[in-house]
């Protein structure tokens, strides 16, 4: 079986269309499912956490998004790099 490096995976993502994302999650969800793992399994077909944010939560999007905007942000490479991968 050939294999290539997950980087490449990830290049794949980030460069696939948004009306695309969806069916990519299936796709890349049947083949982890292939494997018969049922904690897997399990964690794949959870439903979705949908609690309401509370006023905290919110406050914290707006730090994240405030500091988005204002470019005070890491590169993924970076934060890579300083945990060791």
């Amino acid at each position: 079986m050939q294999t290539i490096p997950k980087s490449e995976l990830y290049r794949l993502v980030d460069a696939l269309p948004e009306g695309d994302t969806l069916a990519a999650k299936r796709l890349l969800e049947y083949l982890l499912n292939k494997t018969g793992d049922p904690l897997l399994r399990a964690f794949l077909y959870a439903p979705e956490d949908d609690e309401p944010l509370d006023e905290e939560d919110l406050a914290h999007l707006e730090d994240a998004e405030r500091d988005l905007a204002e470019g005070r942000v890491v590169a993924w490479e970076d934060v890579k790099k300083e945990l060791g991968r």
